[in-house]
């Protein structure tokens, strides 16, 4: 990729406001959000346009808030905060006690509002192309959907959302579970017993549960009419691990007979993993070069079946070897060694899931809330290894099969696992989510051998870790802020056209500070082109807050509409619907903290 450009480092101080607002901390604390470092008893000056950041921060830092000549609030018992600001349920010490909260939260309010549209004090955005322009060949961006776990293919409301969400590709039947689908029935049939591997153990509950609710179970035609419903492709995965070849056959030769082939085929899910080191599975995929001979019998004997246009993708283990050791590391790392890019596939997959351990180097990260202390190094440290991590990772599987595309099939920052267990926490924040998978959406872009990448995944259930919607209390459903950084990108993307990166000029990387010398730069930004229509997507990771003019990027021409989504709040963890702000779209353009900002011409 060359040289990285370089990025100035993050700036600390803070323009001072005519709005009587001052914050007095009680003990010693770091710089946080843009703050300076601060000494017990001063008194510093605070912008109203970073009121939420600094209400959070004066909560994480148990200062006080002193208000003109109001007195002083101490925050120390002011609990509900969510990502987007203060909420109005709190107490406080003194005998004005809540109305002084809900003054200076109304306050807050009022002047964030208010100064909104006003103009600010802040840094010049210039940004500039990086690397030469990748061109949009046919549909990118898709998720995964849980059809199986929840009344999807023929609910109306949750149709009606996902077709706004642009998704280009899905999958079918999914992912470790479509080792074990019977078309025959549209169910799984998962052989377990007591020496099986606890995921196959897992499956085989999971399958019954599914047979429960589902008796009649879902085919690939039905699921190619609800795809066709919200839009998307099929990527179709056929069983090739506990279903025989002439059963397979015996499959595509029926759906041939309908058309309905998918023109995209995932020959398998995760060999490399033997279904959790599972005994069976393992025996039947005890190593690459023997699993690429059972699959090639597959594809030879379905070929005939297949769409005129075809691609076939054969699995790459690049994903799953990041953070394994010992015997079943080694495994996972001798399957790439053995890949190589042979004529009679298009294609690789790839599952992307980084695990917040492993990129910390702390194993108690996975178990462990987000909290204002350790909000800022996981975020550091994941987007280190979202960005540059994922970026070389992808430039060696390239090295490794040139010629042939990359679908990334399964990805998703926060890792792979599906349901919460009993108590268990989210180790990321809604803020650190959004971030993290634009970024890793905009990596994707920059390697014009990824032709696919599906997000893992979009669900509706309230108890799910990937639930990307909630109730609006109307029967219908609202997009998280995640929901809709992607549906950006599948907008910009999937129409086809052209993608341009654009970095900050004169931009220094920041460390991760993980478990790997990583690193990724503050601003990213993508600019697409596609027919009459050109938009920006640009991320701010970082407290800094600039002003982009638009015309150093689009000249003769004003945007048509510019809109926001801003979480300071990087320890919240409410699962809140993304609260999306717009902005004046016939001037400068005011780049927020911590933002996800799009900008249509």
């Amino acid at each position: 990729m060359g040289q990285r450009p370089t990025h100035r480092s993050e700036t600390q101080d803070v323009t001072p406001a005519k709005a009587g607002v001052h914050v007095t901390p009680t003990k010693r604390i770091p710089a946080f959000a843009g703050m300076t470092w601060l000494s017990t008893g001063s008194v510093v000056p605070v912008d109203a346009r970073r009121m939420p950041a600094t209400l959070n921060h004066a909560l994480s830092a148990n200062l006080s808030l002193h208000y003109g000549s109001r007195g002083v609030l101490d925050l120390s018992e002011l609990k509900e905060f969510n990502q987007y600001g203060a909420t109005s349920k709190a107490t406080a010490n003194g005998s004005e006690g809540m109305g002084k909260i809900l003054s200076i939260i109304t306050l807050a309010s009022l002047l964030s509002a208010a100064t909104a549209s006003l103009p600010v004090s802040a840094q010049t955005l210039v940004l500039t192309p990086w690397g030469n322009p990748r061109q949009l060949d046919g549909t990118i961006f898709g998720v995964s959907t849980s059809h199986f776990s929840e009344r999807l293919l023929n609910d109306p409301a949750k149709i009606a959302v996902l077709r706004t969400m642009a998704i280009g590709l899905d999958r079918f039947p999914g992912g470790s579970d479509a080792n074990f689908y019977n078309w025959r029935t549209g169910l799984f049939e998962v052989p377990a017993d007591e020496n099986s591997s606890r995921y196959v153990q897992f499956w085989a509950k999971t399958a019954a549960g599914i047979a429960r609710r589902n008796p009649r179970g879902i085919t690939l035609e039905q699921y190619n009419e609800f795809s066709r419903r919200i839009g998307a492709q099929v990527i179709f995965v056929p069983n090739l691990e506990t279903s025989s070849v002439d059963d397979q056959v015996q499959w595509f030769k029926r759906l041939a007979s309908e058309g309905a082939v998918p023109e995209r085929i995932e020959l398998g899910n995760e060999y490399y993993l033997g279904m959790g080191n599972d005994p069976a599975s393992m025996a039947r995929w005890p190593d690459q070069p023997t699993s690429m001979r059972i699959v090639k019998h597959y594809a030879d004997a379905l070929r005939p079946y297949f769409a005129p246009h075809v691609k076939l993708a054969v699995q790459s283990a690049a994903g799953a070897a990041q953070g394994r050791r010992g015997r079943f590391g080694q495994r996972v790392a001798q399957w790439d060694d053995n890949l190589r890019p042979e004529a009679w596939f298009d294609a690789v997959t790839v599952h992307l899931y980084p695990r917040l351990g492993e990129v910390t180097g702390d194993p108690d990260a996975t178990i462990t809330p987000p909290t204002p202390e350790n909000a800022m190094p996981r975020l550091k440290a994941m987007m280190a290894r979202v960005d540059e991590g994922m970026d070389q990772l992808l430039l060696g599987l390239e090295r490794r099969v040139p010629g042939k595309e990359i679908w990334v099939t399964e990805w998703n920052p926060r890792g792979g696992t599906a349901f919460r267990q009993g108590d268990e926490v989210e180790p990321l924040s809604p803020a650190m989510r959004m971030l993290t998978t634009a970024r890793m959406a905009m990596v994707f872009l920059r390697h014009p051998s990824v032709n696919a990448a599906l997000f893992f995944m979009f669900s509706f259930l309230q108890n799910d870790r990937h639930g990307m919607f909630v109730s609006d209390g109307q029967g219908g459903y609202l997009p998280v802020p995640t929901a809709v950084a992607l549906r950006w990108v599948n907008e910009a993307t999937n129409a086809g056209g052209s993608f341009q990166r654009l970095v900050q000029q004169g931009a220094i990387p920041v460390a991760g500070g993980g478990a790997r010398d990583e690193s990724y730069l503050p601003v990213e930004g993508g600019l697409f082109q596609s027919g009459g229509h050109t938009t920006l997507i640009l991320e701010n990771a970082s407290a800094d807050q600039f002003s982009l003019d638009p015309a150093t990027l689009v000249r003769h021409m004003r945007p048509s509409h510019v809109e926001f989504m801003t979480m300071p709040n990087l320890a919240g963890t409410d699962q809140l619907p993304a609260r999306m702000q717009t902005q004046n779209a016939g001037g400068v353009i005011t780049v927020r903290p911590y933002s996800l900002t799009r900008v249509q011409w």
